[in-house]
């Protein structure tokens, strides 16, 4: 059995995509350039409860501010509402960036595929980092 390597990628802080972006327009454009499709899996972003307690806790922490946070619901029309998992998920997606998909790389094509994933993925405005160690991939 070969051995796969578990990247992702994410987008970087900054941005608001499209809740479906990594399914819908990155995962297609990739397989069109021909990653297979066993090699790049887009993820889809939906609101969750757990983002409402990571933003909490981002607070408690000190990392954010309840301000900050209403600051951005006010500037993007939403809710500043700790609750609401749409505004929590966006405010997260924008001051941490998001995951946009998985990266499932055999072992045998790591030097094949990583370089052309990270080339394309930069190219967009995206990074791959390895969820092991959290290092952005260069």
């Amino acid at each position: 059995m070969k051995r796969v390597y578990e990247l992702e990628a994410w987008s970087v802080p900054g941005k608001l995509l499209h809740s479906e972006y990594g399914k819908d327009i990155l995962q297609k454009e990739l397989w069109q350039l021909g990653i297979p499709k066993t090699v790049f899996l887009g993820m889809s972003a939906i609101p969750d409860p757990i983002d409402c307690k990571n933003l909490k806790l981002d607070i408690d922490s000190g990392e954010t501010s309840y301000e900050l946070f209403r600051e951005f619901c006010s500037e993007h029309a939403l809710s500043d509402d700790l609750n609401s998992e749409e505004s929590a998920a966006k405010f997260l997606e924008y001051m941490k960036g998001r995951c946009l998909a998985w990266i499932h790389l055999p072992e045998d094509e790591v030097s094949t595929l990583l370089p052309i994933i990270v080339k394309i993925l930069a190219e967009r405005g995206h990074i791959v980092i390895d969820p092991a160690s959290g290092a952005v991939i260069s």
